[in-house]
C-alpha cells in the first residue's frame, strides 16, 4: 500500500531536486520524500529555505499535488525518457 502525507505539507526530494506541496490524504511519488515545511509559507519562501538548507541544489523545481492523479500524472512524465524532469511544471513564484 503507498504512502500518504498525514498533513498538509512541502516535502523536497533532493535527488531530483523537487519541492513539492502534498495535501494531507495524498499519496507520495515514488522516492525519498523529506518534510521540509507546513502549508503556511510561500513556495518562494520555502524554496528559498531550502536552497539554505541544500546548498549543494542551485535551484529547485516546484509541484503540487493535491490529488493521486496529480502523483501518477507525475511519475508518467518522470518515467518517460524524453520528458525533461527538471522543468519545472508549475511556477513557485
Amino acid at each position: 500500500m503507498a504512502k500518504r502525507s498525514d498533513g498538509t505539507r512541502y516535502y523536497l526530494n533532493p535527488k531530483l531536486g523537487r519541492l513539492a506541496m502534498i495535501l494531507n490524504g495524498v499519496r507520495f511519488p515514488s522516492g525519498h520524500w523529506l518534510p521540509v515545511a507546513d502549508e503556511r509559507l510561500s513556495p518562494a519562501e520555502v524554496e528559498e529555505l531550502v536552497l539554505q538548507m541544500f546548498p549543494n541544489l542551485t535551484k529547485v523545481a516546484f509541484d503540487a499535488f493535491l490529488t493521486d492523479f496529480d502523483v501518477e500524472e507525475f511519475e508518467r512524465v518522470q518515467s518517460d525518457p524524453a520528458v525533461d524532469i527538471q522543468a519545472p511544471r508549475n511556477s513557485a513564484a
